[in-house]
């Protein structure tokens, strides 16, 4: 059913994640609740927006603590690889603010050649139930790839770093937060990631899970697989 229906009055406009439980009735009927990754899930951001935002990285990583490139790109992997995000690495073992590193590494321009997806449209438009983003980026990056892709009025509600007190997948507490927030449970939603380490988590607690990837059986942590082809455009 196209998103209209079930959430009429906020078809054209994003509704705060803090503000969303409150305002609609999905809690009252039984349907899903779908939860989608942003980069490299509803896009392609090897493509898009990771080389620009890596790069984007390492300046504020040679500035803040006084790296050459190759030791920023290593510093990077490697807090990527341990915490989940570069991010979680730097504020437990430098004192990084997180806001100031998100706003850095996210201006506006990252999105911009992003390009309009006509066929995700039509997808999430006959989704059964409300769909949300749950992203290790930051809201304002997720609002401007949602408004280059199209689909900025197919979203109720963005979940980002923000709200996660900068934890971010796949920090299972995070998780936890986003249940609460919604007052469903985790039965209820289905969460579609490119990264089995955060599908494990969410599959731990109870949710349904869908890894978009370009290999053809679910990884460990994966209900089912989908390629980023089959789902948008063959009906999910």
């Amino acid at each position: 059913m196209p998103q209209a229906r079930w959430f009429p009055g906020l078809r054209g406009r994003m509704a705060s994640a803090r503000s969303v439980s409150a305002r609609c009735g999905w809690r009252r009927r039984p349907i899903p609740i779908f939860l989608f990754d942003l980069d490299n899930t509803l896009y392609d951001a090897n493509c898009h927006c990771f080389p620009r935002m890596h790069a984007f990285i390492h300046d504020y990583l040679m500035r803040r603590l006084d790296l050459d490139e190759a030791g920023a790109s290593a510093l990077r992997q490697h807090y990527w690889r341990r915490y989940g995000t570069t991010l979680a690495g730097l504020m437990r073992h430098h004192d990084v603010d997180p806001v100031e590193f998100l706003e850095a590494i996210h201006p506006p321009a990252l999105a911009a050649t992003v390009p309009e997806d006509a066929g995700l449209r039509q997808w999430l438009r006959h989704l059964p139930g409300p769909a949300f983003v749950f992203t290790n980026s930051v809201a304002s990056h997720a609002r401007r790839v949602l408004a280059q892709l199209g689909v900025e009025d197919q979203f109720v509600g963005i979940f980002d770093m923000h709200f996660a007190s900068y934890r971010g997948k796949p920090d299972a507490e995070v998780y936890r937060r986003i249940l609460r927030e919604l007052r469903v449970p985790s039965w209820r939603c289905i969460f579609f990631d490119d990264s089995r380490a955060n599908l494990r988590t969410a599959r731990w607690l109870g949710m349904h899970t869908v890894h978009i990837s370009r290999r053809r059986h679910p990884g460990k942590g994966a209900d089912r697989v989908r390629t980023p082809i089959q789902w948008r455009h063959q009906g999910g």
